[in-house]
């Protein structure tokens, strides 16, 4: 529920999506803290860090690996609107690499001089770069030229992990370059039942199972196609744009003074309605009348809302497409879910279950299942076991169910085990084990198996300590992280 300026000042309009904040905001914020791996000038290969400050201390940044020798950006994400520790946690994963603070100058001519010296070759950035390069500045003359050597004696030399991903490249090089080039090849080893399994080289991403993502395929039911409330003024109020990222305290408390059973109907049916109003087309993104009621409806059902209806109310919005969820949370989904579904599915761990175990549905929507679980586990110790019981019937499906990916892929997988940090869950460690095993775990996520098990040694780096449950806290957060 990013909040975007609207052409006239008196009007909220819709949320911002993290592709429209990246191109049309991210340049600018103020430039903060810059890093570069050695790595990059001794082996040719390295990270490159940097990051924005925003207004109130959160942090945007841009993480780049770069392949100085030959093929520029290889890969890249950024992250958006971080409080300094969640930065922290995904710096201490770049794991093999040594990361200093540098200048700005330094790290943008590392990253476009390498992106122009792969061109030469025939070669573009990695397709992240299209989205990550926004949080850089623009290569013009503005940013002062800083000549470093890229290649290797003179030449492109590609060091290539297979022959497969050797022969993304070689066409393109040999076209632009002649044989005016190195190489070098390694083939992948196999890995024995008792070898070490911290050892294995993670930048696997050429392998069967990476990049295996769930092709969302979710058909909908019959949404209502008329809007029946009991309290008029509420919906009124919920649809006007003004309110469309928070509610002031006054407005708040107001709403929540109403028999709570009434008004918990009105923002089921004001969810429903809205969600059949878009899941099959969004609304022009320029629509000045663009309301958060979908979001907003969301965060009040955990003050009046119940385990059935409610519950099942907040899930069918969590199955709604990709593009549904970018138009209409944004980036603000853990602010709007988690808290909800702790309160409404704390004793429901049944049907969180079946909803994981849901086919075709957009996997970063399902994560927020598993935030609220690490709730229950972080708020209630005594039912900690109860939790770890539900995790590891998680993991067990993943492991035998035969369509895995169109369920649990990589990714979400990934950032289940990322999230078993939250509450030090050693007690899944061989379970964890088992998906690393397997090769079911995107690695670029959550690091290797032995970071994770590192980072169940650090309570105090836990994510989900920080989660708001009082509902005038939960719209101060809104308020303060997109006025």
């Amino acid at each position: 529920m990013a909040k975007k300026k609207s052409k006239k000042n008196s009007q909220a309009q819709q949320p911002m999506s993290s592709e429209r904040f990246l191109k049309e905001k991210a340049r600018g914020l103020e430039i903060g803290k810059c890093y570069v791996s050695d790595d990059i000038k001794n082996y040719g290969e390295g990270h490159v860090v940097v990051t924005r400050q925003h207004i109130g201390g959160k942090i945007s940044a841009a993480f780049f690996l770069v392949d100085a020798y030959c093929v520029g950006v290889k890969d890249s994400f950024y992250r958006l609107r971080m409080d300094e520790y969640e930065f922290e946690l995904i710096f201490d994963k770049l794991r093999g690499t040594e990361l200093h603070e540098c200048s700005y100058e330094e790290a943008h001519n590392w990253i476009w001089g390498a992106v122009a010296f792969a061109e030469e070759a025939g070669i573009k950035p990695d397709k992240s770069f299209n989205l990550t390069q926004y949080m850089l500045e623009e290569d013009t003359d503005e940013v002062p030229l800083i000549e470093y050597e890229f290649g290797r004696n003179g030449k492109h030399f590609l060091v290539a992990q297979s022959q497969f991903e050797a022969s993304r490249y070689l066409p393109a090089m040999k076209a632009h370059l002649g044989d005016n080039f190195d190489v070098t090849i390694k083939e992948w080893g196999h890995l024995d039942d008792d070898d070490d399994f911290e050892e294995e080289d993670d930048d696997d991403d050429d392998r069967p199972h990476k990049r295996q993502e769930t092709q969302y395929s979710y058909q909908h039911p019959s949404y209502p196609q008329s809007l029946q409330v009991e309290n008029k003024w509420v919906a009124t109020e919920l649809c006007n744009p003004k309110n469309a990222t928070y509610l002031d305290d006054q407005l708040t408390d107001r709403i929540l003074a109403l028999p709570h059973d009434s008004l918990r109907r009105d923002l089921e049916n004001l969810i429903l309605y809205y969600t059949g109003q878009s899941c099959n087309e969004l609304p022009d993104e320029d629509s000045k009348n663009f309301n958060g009621v979908i979001g907003i409806s969301t965060m009040l059902l955990a003050e009046v809302g119940n385990e059935d209806s409610s519950l099942d109310a907040v899930l069918e919005v969590l199955r709604q497409s990709p593009d549904f969820y970018d138009y209409h949370i944004a980036d603000s989904g853990e602010e709007i879910f988690v808290p909800t579904l702790y309160k409404l599915g704390q004793h429901k761990l049944d049907k969180l279950m079946d909803f994981m175990k849901e086919e075709g549905l957009y996997s970063f929507s399902k994560v927020h299942v598993f935030s609220a679980l690490n709730q229950i586990a972080i708020r209630q110790p005594e039912r900690r076991s109860e939790v770890v019981e539900w995790y590891r019937h998680i993991i067990q499906f993943a492991l035998e169910t035969e369509h895995r990916i169109q369920i649990l892929d990589n990714v979400l997988l990934a950032m289940m085990i990322g999230g078993l940090v939250d509450f030090q869950a050693q007690e899944l460690q061989e379970d964890v084990y088992t998906l690393y095993k397997a090769g079911y775990v995107d690695k670029s996520y959550c690091g290797g198996y032995e970071i994770w098990k590192k980072d169940l040694r650090h309570p105090e780096e836990s994510l989900y300590d920080h989660c708001i449950l009082d509902i005038h806290e939960r719209f101060h957060q809104l308020k303060q992280q997109y006025s």
